[in-house]
């Protein structure tokens, strides 16, 4: 697993927009609300930075401090695209979590490719990151999400079914 030190390196305009403090999320309030832990490095970057875009592609949500519970809705709330999908047979063979196994939201493109980690066993940071592409590729990776972005970014992970070069030149980093 990568930490936000790789990610940082690759997007120098995202450290630029750290804040000063850990944002201070109630991980019990949001595991509560979610009915799952989450991977350790998605929680670093969210202790890190609200809510972010890359290029006005990459979009990376993070939960809101005081507002946790919602911010876990919206997660689940996104599986909605993922359970037509699985309804259809279209989902690579994937299911939405809560199903042993499914798949929870964890980061998008403007364009609709979507991340997810799929869930299962005692351990998050175990889980891999599942990528649906527009184009309709699924694929895992299995170091995380962080590690994931950076090796998209940087180039060393193969974008399979997506933008090549994944960002474009567009590096601009916005944070809600």
């Amino acid at each position: 697993m990568s930490g936000i030190g790789d990610l940082e390196r690759v997007l120098p305009g995202l450290r630029a927009q750290r804040p000063e403090r850990s944002r201070g999320v109630d991980w019990a309030e949001y595991t509560r609300a979610l009915g799952t832990d989450v991977p350790g490095d998605y929680k670093e970057l969210s202790e890190a930075y609200p809510t972010f875009t890359v290029g006005g592609f990459l979009i990376v949500g993070t939960p809101r401090p005081g507002d946790e519970a919602a911010s876990a809705r919206a997660k689940l709330d996104a599986l909605d695209v993922l359970e037509d999908l699985a309804e259809d047979d279209m989902a690579g063979g994937y299911v939405p979590y809560p199903r042993p196994g499914g798949l929870l939201h964890c980061a998008e493109t403007s364009s609709g490719d979507l991340f997810y980690w799929r869930t299962g066993g005692a351990d998050p940071d175990s889980w891999p990151v599942v990528v649906s592409t527009r184009n309709d590729d699924w694929w895992e990776y299995d170091k995380g999400l962080v590690s994931l972005l950076a090796g998209l970014i940087s180039g060393d992970v193969t974008p399979r079914g997506l933008p090549d070069p994944f960002l474009g030149d567009d590096r601009t980093v916005r944070v809600a």
